[in-house]
């Protein structure tokens, strides 16, 4: 038996006994949670097609494994896992993870909700097990290397403000930053986050914990970091970290002037209304210089919060589904949407408003269990900083009111910055809507769930301590199995990173040694932690947690995967080389099935080749012997996409346009009666696009040359009109008038015999563009006509 000695502040508990492998599997919760935190927040690779895909694969894997060894901690402690009492304190966070699971399972396309639907229970499940596990000693490591993170991210963001402004940008010359994505946001500073917004968050949430840290410890080693802290939010330029920085502010000043200075209360009155108007203040001036200084920020916001509050109105009660945002959210597109952005292949993954998607997700029921957490944990935190600094007048408050005040404010100002934001939908971020919480409750009752077990009863219920030779032989299968799995993941990183010699620059030969660095150190740590736990408990249960750990552990390395194959599918198609790309694009979906883009770049490689030769290639997704051409494959291609994101991009003017190059082989082969119907099929698609996206010129263009086709030229002519006049943007006055535009109708007034007219449309084109060739060599014959 191991012996343990509970201390927390001053009070010493008497010794007593854990059964084995606990404390091995309580110390290894406690030591990898804060480092895989670390890790999350400070890590990036180059080599996947989303910079950021190394963090959401660490929360995945790394989440599943700390699922797994709480599982076999649960299973070790036996008994003593849970009281009735705990449920007090657990059960807003199991009732907010069972509502996810419940509000998957009416999601209407679950495929692309997956991902959400893992994030959220490795979210929720690092607040069971914060709140369970981790008692004051494992806090403070937390926010030693919480600190640690900051010191790096900041650290970081302050070479990118040196690089972006003493070095030339990389298309002139080398810099500070030896990372091929320098520059990649301009001047703006992004860290190790790959986005300004995401690196704002960050800092944000983090300020207020090294502020209460320096409060708390006076510490000089504190100041730097706080200063760069302020100096990359500024950096960032990001507007919604701005606000969310000035408002966690005023609630950071708003909590200790209250629980930690001497004022009387009608001082604290009039103080509180400086800072409500301090924080109209903030508020009202970061919006006037958005709006002054980017056309877009507010407008896409206002309209995107509009099209997300309709969605809402579909399913107030119990919402859409979780993580259904990105999939239902283009039906819903308002079209000023496609002038702000100028571009009409883009997705809008996130409402730009976490409150608002919350109840588009989850409805009012799921929303209300949200606001029943952040209501909770605020409650637990004012009634222990009440208690802690009761007597501030005389004696320094505990030093653990200056760590809730620091974790208090970060949680509120993360959730306020995100009635602007999307940063807690992505990882950098989200993950720390399962931490803060969790880190609260336990500081403000001052120990650990599993504390209490032991106070209340010294003894641990032993269990037969004999040898068991079948317990000896499920310890060696399941190192076995952990071993398997680690061997295969490393051979697998090994031929994705490909060997050093194959990289020339500094920066990515930096990246590859720290890439295997980290990896190595991850898995020579974790196998030995398993092995102690399987060595030294005596569970088959607890052992069987950790051997079935091991698949959704391996599942998600697929994804991780795909995304370098994707990354490489892209580089391919970007040469041409579309054997390649196919082969690696079909890698992607065999790695990770619910990723969305392979089949829609797959379908347009088939759309652009166009081979109708029938030939039987299993590289191009060919199987049981059946030859197929290119339109049969860009169809399948299509339809799987279709199935699991019905809106996709444009997915349906790309099927339009397909139904059309068929119509022209059938015509090309003298077969008019097979190609006829395939006009029909054309125009139904563009029809469906045109629903989402009113605004895209080819759509209007290519159904205008269906009716010509058919011989229907007052149809095509009013094709070009909508457009032009732009009949579905409800904007007095808007219109989408263009060189191309005015010429197309010039052209139709041409084949309608109407000169007039088509010499009109045409020195209309020109007077938007006179160096539009089209127009000027039609209008040169037409003069040269008379």
């Amino acid at each position: 038996m191991a012996n343990k000695n509970l201390s927390n502040s001053n009070e010493t508990y008497s010794f007593f006994n854990f059964k084995p492998g606990v404390e091995e599997a309580r110390k290894t919760l406690q030591t990898w949670l804060p480092w895989l935190y670390l890790l999350i927040s400070s890590s990036f690779y180059l080599r996947t097609y989303d910079s950021a895909q190394v963090k959401i694969t660490l929360v995945q894997m790394g989440g599943i494994t700390l699922l797994g060894l709480w599982l076999s901690l649960l299973f070790l402690e036996g008994k003593k896992a849970f009281r009735k009492d705990d449920f007090i304190f657990l059960s807003p966070f199991i009732a907010y993870l069972a509502y996810v699971w419940i509000s998957f399972s009416h999601a209407p396309y679950k495929g692309p909700s997956v991902d959400d639907l893992i994030r959220y229970t490795i979210y929720m499940t690092v607040s069971l097990i914060v709140i369970r596990e981790f008692d004051k000693k494992a806090i403070d490591k937390l926010t030693r290397i919480l600190t640690i993170t900051a010191y790096i991210a900041t650290g970081y963001g302050f070479i990118q403000w040196i690089d972006t402004t003493f070095f030339p940008p990389p298309s002139i010359g080398s810099g500070i930053d030896p990372f091929i994505w320098r520059w990649a946001f301009s001047n703006r500073v992004f860290s190790t986050y790959g986005n300004p917004n995401f690196f704002g968050n960050f800092l944000v949430l983090i300020f207020p914990i090294l502020l209460s840290q320096f409060l708390k410890t006076r510490s000089f080693l504190y100041i730097p970091v706080i200063l760069l802290d302020v100096f990359c939010v500024y950096f960032t330029y990001t507007k919604g970290a701005w606000i969310g920085f000035g408002i966690t502010s005023v609630v950071f000043l708003a909590i200790y002037i209250y629980f930690f200075t001497k004022f009387d209360k009608k001082k604290v009155l009039k103080i509180y209304v400086g800072l409500a108007l301090l924080a109209v203040l903030i508020v009202a001036s970061v919006v006037f210089y958005a709006k002054k200084s980017s056309l877009t920020s507010v407008p896409f916001r206002v309209a995107t919060w509009l099209s997300t509050w309709e969605m809402i109105e579909t399913h107030p009660a119990v919402g859409t589904g979780t993580g259904v945002f990105k999939v239902i959210y283009p039906a819903y597109r308002r079209p000023i949407i496609f002038h702000l952005e100028g571009k009409h292949n883009t997705e809008t993954d996130h409402a730009e408003n976490e409150h608002l998607e919350q109840v588009m997700d989850h409805g009012i029921l799921g929303a209300g269990i949200f606001y029943w957490i952040i209501a909770f944990v605020s409650f637990i935190a004012l009634r222990a900083l009440k208690f802690k600094a009761e007597d501030v007048k005389n004696k320094k408050p505990l030093d653990s009111a200056y760590d809730i005040l620091g974790y208090l404010a970060a949680f509120l100002g993360m959730l306020i910055h995100n009635f602007t934001d999307v940063s807690m939908r992505f990882v950098s971020s989200g993950v720390y809507l399962g931490l803060l919480p969790a880190v609260i409750i336990n500081l403000s009752r001052g120990h650990a769930l599993w504390e209490f077990h032991y106070m209340e009863n010294k003894n641990s219920e032993d269990e037969d301590s004999r040898k068991n030779g079948f317990v000896s032989v499920f310890r060696a299968v399941s190192m076995a199995v952990l071993a398997f799995f680690a061997y295969k993941i490393y051979k697998e990183f090994s031929e994705l990173q490909g060997p050093l010699s194959n990289y020339s620059r500094s920066g990515e030969m930096l990246q590859w040694l720290i890439s295997w660095s980290v990896f190595i150190a991850i898995i020579a740590y974790l196998l030995y932690r398993f092995y102690l736990i399987i060595s030294r408990g005596r569970s088959l249960l607890a052992m069987l947690a950790l051997v079935l750990m091991c698949f959704p552990l391996y599942y998600f390395w697929g994804w991780f995967k795909a995304d370098v194959y994707h990354n490489m599918a892209i580089f391919y198609s970007k040469q041409a080389q579309w054997d390649n790309a196919l082969h690696f694009y079909y890698k992607v979906n065999e790695n990770n099935k619910y990723f969305i883009m392979p089949y829609y770049f797959m379908g347009n490689v088939y759309n652009d080749r166009f081979n109708m030769e029938k030939v039987y290639n299993p590289k191009w997704g060919d199987k049981n012997g059946v030859a197929r051409d290119d339109f049969e494959r860009a169809m399948e291609r299509y339809e799987t996409l279709r199935k699991m994101a019905p809106n996709y991009v444009q997915m349906h003017h790309q099927v339009g346009n397909l139904y059309l190059k068929m119509y022209g082989y059938y015509m090309g082969k003298n077969r008019p009666q097979d190609a006829l119907p395939y006009l029909d099929k054309a125009m139904s698609r563009y029809d469906l696009y045109q629903n989402i996206d009113p605004v895209f010129p080819y759509n209007y263009y290519r159904r205008a040359q269906i009716w010509i086709i058919k011989g229907e030229l007052d149809k095509a002519e009013k094709e070009y009109l909508n457009y032009i006049n732009a009949w579905k943007c409800f904007q007095e006055g808007h219109k989408h008038e263009s060189a191309e535009a005015y010429a197309n109708l010039a052209n139709l007034y041409y084949l309608k015999k109407d000169r007039n007219k088509a010499v009109y449309y045409f020195n209309k084109s020109l007077e938007l563009d006179p160096n539009f060739q089209p127009a000027k060599n039609a209008l040169a014959l037409l003069k040269g006509q008379k």
